[in-house]
């Protein structure tokens, strides 16, 4: 039975430590989400202390060691049993992610007042997210054809475009995972990637194409070639062809939408704009 409006106060985290002191395992197992300023502040040299010698010592200190360091006045909660610890793990963790739900609001008004919206995003997200380790990962024995038809139904794979490349990635890109284009100045990353980019549009997949260097009307007029088959030199003779062709390719392909970031921007700027280019593109 869950416990509502519990207060996270002063006396539940005593019983947290005092608990804690007494089981290895449970503190091992809530150790990730372990925060000693989470804590009362009466109650946090108490908490450190226990963090830095397990983490040094590889065992719990007793209770006379710990009081002695910190005057932490913990008391022996007596003989325990295992609900009781079921008890801990839950309220814990449910604890921990309060404490750093309230945190992640109290520094995120300043971020607000000076305009960084992105960080605060990835500040709430993490306290969100933050929980005890349930998920123990795939055992690899177990069922290798549902392992696998699993990746076959859910994954799937995107063609670059290019079958001799497609043949090397086995098939292509694997939806989800992040690839990676290394390569030195002027050695055509960015034309390679716009061609990526409009093989998967021409596919009926939507893109988006971040440039960090060349403005959106340069990349675009790249595109323009790529779509049409006009070479780039003879665009600007035959800009009535790119419109009609560009128009007429563009009813049938995916989405493709440009953008400029100028330099500075961090990985929370793109998180942003994606997901508000997403929210626009659902509202058409």
């Amino acid at each position: 039975m869950t416990r509502q409006n519990t207060d996270y106060g002063y006396d539940i985290q005593k019983v947290y430590l005092e608990m804690f002191m007494t089981d290895a395992e449970s503190f091992v197992r809530c150790q990730a989400v372990f925060d000693p300023e989470a804590f009362d502040r009466r109650l946090q040299e108490g908490a450190k202390f226990l963090t830095d010698y397990v983490s040094e010592h590889n065992a719990l200190p007793t209770m006379d060691m710990l009081n002695a360091a910190t005057k932490a006045d913990l008391k022996d909660p007596g003989q325990l049993q295992e609900n009781h610890y079921d008890w801990l793990l839950a309220e814990f963790e449910t604890f921990s992610k309060h404490k750093a739900l309230e945190a992640a609001i109290l520094k995120s008004a300043d971020l607000l007042e000076s305009g960084d919206y992105g960080q605060c995003e990835d500040l709430v997200k993490k306290a969100v997210q933050i929980g005890l380790q349930k998920d123990l990962g795939t055992d690899y024995y177990a069922d290798p054809r549902a392992r696998l038809e699993g990746i076959k139904s859910t994954n799937g794979q995107v063609s670059t475009g290019w079958p001799a490349m497609d043949k090397k990635l086995f098939g292509g890109f694997n939806r989800g995972e992040l690839n990676i284009f290394a390569g030195g100045s002027g050695a055509g990353k960015s034309l390679f990637l716009a061609n990526i980019g409009v093989n998967m549009a021409e596919k009926g997949l939507n893109v988006v194409y971040l440039t960090l260097e060349l403005a959106e009307s340069l990349v675009s007029m790249r595109l323009d070639s790529m779509v049409t088959g006009i070479p780039s030199r003879d665009v600007f003779k035959s800009i009535d062809d790119v419109e009609m062709k560009v128009k007429i390719i563009g009813k049938k392909n995916g989405a493709f939408q440009v953008k400029y970031m100028p330099s500075g921007k961090t990985a929370n700027d793109i998180r942003s704009y994606i997901k508000e280019y997403k929210l626009k593109q659902v509202r058409k």
